[in-house]
């Protein structure tokens, strides 16, 4: 009996001879199922791209384009209620003067730029550290004033720098059913009142003293009346302030031209500008005298 070739298959093992007949049998079936998955896996892919693209174009994008909307309109809000809010009071630094019997006096330009805005607050020094009484203050918009603090004389004396110290401060929104469209126009035509025939002598002999004495003329143009009208009064010689004063008219009535002088202690270089600034709320009502009042009372009384 012949003996088999033991090289006979090419040297496969039993494994490898199992699985090449697995494959004849079922080969085609494998091929369909790979196909298949191969397929499906495209399938899934281009279902995704095709979901991107609809969310992209008809479902998110609304969405976003809506939301993008409202940041835009939500910003243009905020900037608007940004220049609709009011600005700072601007302020100028505060100056100090010696007076007599160690005492001081301070003064310190505000400036209020808000055109429909006018703000209440209260204030007070503080000179080397030491605080002055707390005051009541207001500044109407678009207005200059001049606060200050007279005759202060502190526990101690010494190099005297001064500090504004400014709290509690109320804004108040003017009413155009009350001012109309410009706060200007409605100080025109409330406030017509000039300062004139501004002088300084500085040659009046008081007792042993030379004091200097301001004067002018307050003359009421307008056809409204006041209560009380409170003026700061400042000197310069050229372009430096020298010293400050304040002087509160009662009763002012239209027509009227009252004299005003007031007497400065200090012994004071030439004075070459006086500068009266008002101060005065023309949106209270209170401001005002009623016009059965100066009609009894003649001008210039």
């Amino acid at each position: 009996m012949a003996q088999m070739d033991p090289q006979i298959g090419g040297g496969f093992t039993e494994g490898e001879i199992k699985l090449a007949g697995f494959w004849v049998r079922h080969g085609r079936t494998a091929q369909r199922v790979g196909y298949g998955l191969l397929i499906g896996v495209n399938a899934v892919l281009w279902l995704y791209v095709l979901w991107g693209i609809l969310d992209a174009f008809a479902i998110s994008y609304p969405r976003e384009s809506r939301l993008t909307q409202e940041i835009a309109f939500n910003q243009q809000t905020l900037d608007a209620l940004e220049r609709d809010r009011p600005q700072n009071i601007a302020s100028g630094n505060p100056l100090v003067f010696e007076i007599t019997d160690n005492r001081y006096d301070m003064v310190v330009d505000l400036e209020n730029q808000n055109e429909q805005w006018w703000a209440e607050f209260n204030y007070r020094f503080n000179l080397s550290g030491e605080q002055t009484p707390l005051r009541n203050g207001f500044i109407m918009p678009q207005t200059k004033i001049a606060l200050t603090e007279l005759g202060f004389r502190p526990k101690a004396q010494g190099n005297a720098r001064a500090q504004l110290e400014v709290e509690n401060i109320r804004w108040h929104r003017l009413n155009p059913a009350q001012i109309g469209e410009s706060y200007k126009n409605y100080e025109l035509n409330r406030f017509n009142v000039a300062f004139e025939n501004a002088d300084f002598d500085n040659t009046l002999v008081l007792g042993s003293q030379t004091i200097g004495r301001s004067s002018f003329d307050v003359v009421n143009r307008g056809a409204f009346g006041y209560w009380s009208l409170d003026l700061a009064v400042k000197i310069y010689r050229g372009g430096t302030v020298l010293g400050v004063n304040k002087i509160t008219l009662t009763q002012l009535v239209p027509g009227e031209s009252r004299h005003v002088e007031m007497d400065w202690f200090e012994k004071l270089p030439t004075v070459t500008r006086t500068e009266i600034i008002p101060v005065i709320n023309l949106v209270d009502p209170d401001t005002f005298l009623p016009t059965e009042f100066f009609r009894s009372v003649p001008s210039g009384t």
